[in-house]
């Protein structure tokens, strides 16, 4: 898989992760039961990967991420509820049914369903990351897929929700300038994995930060990052949240 010009991008789904690779003229499709799993693929070294999972959690405090608040004023006012409240460090390694109620004991906040819903995500992204040499965790950055596809539509946060007819669309068609066979990788894609394992939008999701990823790799774009002087959490990861701002 390794390339020079290559932008990864992953998002989490119900058969694990799915790592997308693009090279500009074509993509690559990996999902990995484990996220531990990337490591045994062929990337370059230094190569960074965007993924759409909270990465930098808080410990305790009711003012949550900076970035996560910022992510949601630049998608407001229709597109801000996608931004989710990631489990402090101590939820985010309780049970699902004790999860709240710990969050709440060290942030003043429950958190919501769907929130709860990725914490088995969010534990085995932040294990991971901490099992790593600090050079190969500093490569991984969150994205959020709906900041990649507001700076792809001139900053504008998306009209419709990405499960829809319309939305799926109106993502493709932002991929399209980037990525000309996009319509025809997109349904073989989604002929590879069965929706009981992989969704169409978590394949669209994926792609959108490949491709974004791809952008700045080659200069196309430059990577912002929200905050821009995003602070550290207690073992040493940055809250923060990325996306590629082309450049025009």
């Amino acid at each position: 898989m390794a390339k020079q010009n290559l932008g990864i991008g992953i998002d989490g789904c119900r058969g694990g992760w799915l790592l997308v690779g693009f090279y500009g003229h074509a993509a690559t499709m990996h999902l990995l039961p484990q996220i531990e799993e990337v490591g045994s693929l062929d990337l370059p070294a230094q190569i960074p990967i965007w993924i759409d999972m909270p990465i930098g959690l808080v410990d305790v405090g009711p003012e949550g991420r900076t970035c996560d608040q910022l992510a949601r004023k630049k998608l407001s006012p229709i597109r801000h509820s996608s931004v989710f409240t990631p489990p402090c460090r101590a939820a985010a390694y309780a049970e699902k049914l004790a999860a709240s109620a710990i969050n709440f004991k060290h942030t003043e906040k429950k958190l919501s369903q769907q929130s709860l819903n990725i914490i088995p995500k969010i534990r085995e992204l932040d294990a991971y990351l901490q099992s790593l040499e600090e050079a190969l965790a500093k490569r991984w950055f969150e994205a959020h897929p709906e900041l990649v596809f507001a700076a792809l539509n001139a900053g504008q946060p998306l009209a419709h929700k990405k499960k829809t007819v319309e939305g799926e669309q109106q993502r493709i068609n932002l991929l399209k300038p980037c990525f000309a066979g996009v319509h025809d990788w997109l349904q073989e894609a989604r002929q590879v994995h069965l929706r009981k394992r992989v969704l169409p939008d978590d394949i669209v999701d994926a792609l959108g930060l490949a491709v974004a990823n791809f952008l700045v790799q080659t200069r196309q774009a430059e990577r912002t990052t929200l905050p821009a002087n995003p602070p550290l959490d207690g073992v040493g990861f940055p809250q923060r949240i990325v996306y590629a701002k082309p450049l025009k």
